[in-house]
């Protein structure tokens, strides 16, 4: 075995550098774009405060702006990697904006919130979740309205990165060396061992089996139209609706719009740990099948329309 070859394999760069550099090119254009982003804030006493509880407009105007640099660093350098070490387009990773993506879009944001609803509704019946009023009732509207403008770009973060890393790039750089079944499974696991150290009220193998089926979901909606809109609606609607009803029980004071307690077993009812639990693995097998649904009339429309 020659030094070549431990990097490259049938004229190609091996998976695991391929995927440490496109890494390495996405982190160093996010830090150069958004660093001196950062510093010119602070001079105006907009220093972004992601994360923290929201103490005024200035801290949701600069985590906005933050916010937005970092996404267009990350889609900037996900566009170099394509472009320097797969030979494609950003656009190819399923990024295409058109009619019908949009409304792919805003039908994963609606199965987003179905799981949500689903998993509460199901928490309400065995009486672990709890309406306790609206947040307006407990807090000013004064801190509701920048809070609730500040979470709606926040909640795009693990939305966008993920699904274009697990269901972008790493999806591509599967299948250019693995049939679709093995792909997803892979990508899916990998999905899964990244969320491992993220839910810290699971079980290891709990973590990572939830946000593996999960996984699978969001590999399933992307093979739909072959685009990252559907995935990355799902996922923002997961997050939004999740943290609007409050599902995990938040204090009154991070509270947006319902204001609830919630008890239970933290593997059936979700909790502050996060993950998906099994209520809502519940919603994701509704949505799943509809998502089958779709996809059999889709290949039968094929069908009809190539005779």
């Amino acid at each position: 075995m020659n030094l070549k070859s431990i990097f490259i394999s049938d004229s190609r760069l091996r998976l695991i550098w391929n995927l440490l550099l496109y890494f390495i090119i996405v982190i160093a254009t996010i830090a150069v774009i958004v660093s001196p982003i950062v510093f010119l804030l602070s001079l105006f006493n907009l220093s972004p405060q992601i994360g923290k509880p929201v103490t005024g407009w200035n801290s949701v105007i600069g985590s906005i702006i933050t916010l937005v640099f970092g996404y267009f660093a990350f889609l900037l350098g996900t566009h170099l990697s394509q472009k320097w070490l797969r030979k494609s387009k950003l656009s190819a990773l399923g990024l295409k904006i058109d009619k019908q993506n949009i409304k792919d879009l805003l039908l994963g944001i609606v199965f987003g919130g179905v799981i949500i609803v689903v998993s509460v509704l199901l928490s309400w019946l065995m009486g672990w979740y709890k309406f306790s009023g609206f947040a307006w009732e407990y807090r000013s509207i004064n801190l509701i309205i920048p809070a609730f403008l500040l979470l709606l770009f926040a909640r795009i973060q693990p939305a966008l990165l993920e699904e274009v890393i697990f269901r972008g790039y790493l999806f591509q750089l599967l299948a250019d060396r693995y049939n679709v079944r093995n792909t997803v499974l892979i990508s899916s696991l990998l999905f899964g061992l990244a969320h491992l150290n993220s839910m810290e009220n699971y079980p290891w193998w709990a973590a990572i089996l939830s946000t593996f089926l999960a996984g699978l979901l969001f590999a399933q909606a992307y093979l739909l139209h072959k685009n990252l809109w559907l995935p990355i609606g799902i996922h923002y609607g997961w997050h939004i609706i999740g943290r609007l009803l409050n599902n995990v029980g938040v204090p009154v004071d991070k509270s947006i719009f319902i204001v609830s307690k919630v008890s239970g077993p933290g593997l059936l009812s979700p909790t502050s740990g996060g993950g998906a639990s099994l209520f809502e693995l519940v919603g994701v097998g509704l949505v799943s099948i509809v998502l089958w649904k779709l996809s059999k009339n889709l290949r039968s429309n094929d069908g009809i329309s190539s005779q």
